[in-house]
């Protein structure tokens, strides 16, 4: 007797909706996934957008600039800097002859600042080591990705990935199509996955193996998009099509219900409708209120953040003590990290000083 595999229409409802929301996440943190690679590997060859050239500079390397170059000079970490004048005693000391003791002079205050939070083994062990002048030095050549950066990667990359279309094939089994076609459409990102990471390797001594790194990963995604647009499109929008032949019976039961439904939807319809017009430019002032605070608070943040540091006398320290302890008596959160205050009036309501007047004033006033 043949064996009878299962098929979308024969699990119920609640896996449908347990696998359907798993791949929607996969999906989109794919979409998010690419995101970051584009925001990590554009402009290393100084232009503006994504480009072979790109994915050849951060394997291979470049004649033109250094690893650590590229990523501060219109690259994805120049952002992180705290000044223009920061990234050029970078550039400066990648331009000279690289020695240590202008590194520990002029550079590593600028990455321990700015840099080292996350360029840390310990804390992300998959980016270079900014630590020290050893990592460093292996990002200010023209050399590409190292040997053991790309080992980290790779087993990363190879486990979770591999995880991922396990998960995703599983679901997919379920569909009901050619048994061929879908042996062949489960196993072709497995496969380009190995040769995408293989070819990180061989990309590193030959840059021409950049197209085979592109179109390998491009056809991983194209592939693993397909299994979850085609496990989607069975588990609900198929089965939706093979429901609307109805018989004549049923068709006038249907009716039967939608005029039911209509008779008490109406009155409930209407009144919702006149509660609407009456509340809703109350609703909208206060939404406009509460979005202006939000975005004026996120504004604020962003000052305390990225403002010069503060250089203070000792009058203007104990000035700005004083009315840190005051306003933290009436309940008011209050941050000081060298480059001003920030000043929590309420969840929605932040907000910064540059200076000690301004906090005196505020307080005052306050």
């Amino acid at each position: 007797m043949e064996k009878r595999c299962l098929r979308f229409a024969d699990i119920s409802v609640s896996e449908k909706m347990l696998y359907s929301l798993f791949l929607m996440t996969i999906g989109i943190g794919y979409l998010f996934a690419l995101t970051h690679m584009y925001y990590t590997h554009q402009m290393r060859d100084g232009q503006a957008g994504m480009s072979i050239q790109d994915v050849m500079i951060a394997y291979y390397g470049s004649q033109d600039q250094t690893r650590l170059g590229a990523a501060i000079n219109g690259g994805p970490m120049e952002a992180n800097l705290k000044s223009a004048d920061d990234k050029e005693k970078i550039l400066a000391w990648l331009s000279s002859d690289k020695s240590e003791a202008r590194f520990t002079q002029s550079v590593a205050p600028i990455l321990n600042s700015s840099c080292v939070g996350c360029h840390n083994p310990e804390v992300n062990p998959s980016l270079p080591n900014l630590t020290g002048y050893e990592g460093v030095m292996e990002v200010a050549s023209s050399k590409g990705a190292s040997l053991t950066g790309l080992v980290k990667i790779s087993h990363i990359h190879l486990f979770g990935i591999a995880f991922i279309l396990l998960l995703v094939g599983r679901i997919f089994i379920f569909s009901d199509m050619s048994v061929a076609l879908k042996r062949i459409i489960v196993v072709i990102p497995f496969l380009s996955m190995l040769i995408d990471t293989l070819s990180w390797f061989i990309t590193r001594n030959n840059p021409s193996f950049a197209y085979v790194v592109v179109a390998s990963g491009a056809l991983m995604g194209l592939s693993m998009g397909a299994q979850i647009v085609i496990s989607l499109y069975q588990m609900w929008i198929k089965e939706f099509d093979a429901g609307l032949f109805l018989s004549d019976e049923q068709q006038a039961r249907v009716k039967k219900i939608a005029v039911g439904v209509q008779a008490w939807a109406l009155p409930i319809l209407s009144a919702g409708k006149l509660y609407v017009l009456k509340t809703a430019p109350v609703v909208w002032s206060n939404t406009i209120i509460i979005v202006r605070k939000i975005a004026l608070s996120a504004y604020n943040a962003a000052r305390y953040r990225l403002n010069s540091p503060l250089v203070l006398s000792a009058v203007e320290q104990l000035n700005a003590t004083q009315c840190k302890q005051q306003l933290q008596g009436k309940g008011y959160g209050v941050w000081f990290a060298g480059k001003g205050w920030l000043v929590k009036e309420s969840l929605l309501s932040w907000l910064f000083f540059g200076s000690v007047e301004e906090l005196e004033s505020y307080v005052k006033r306050d």
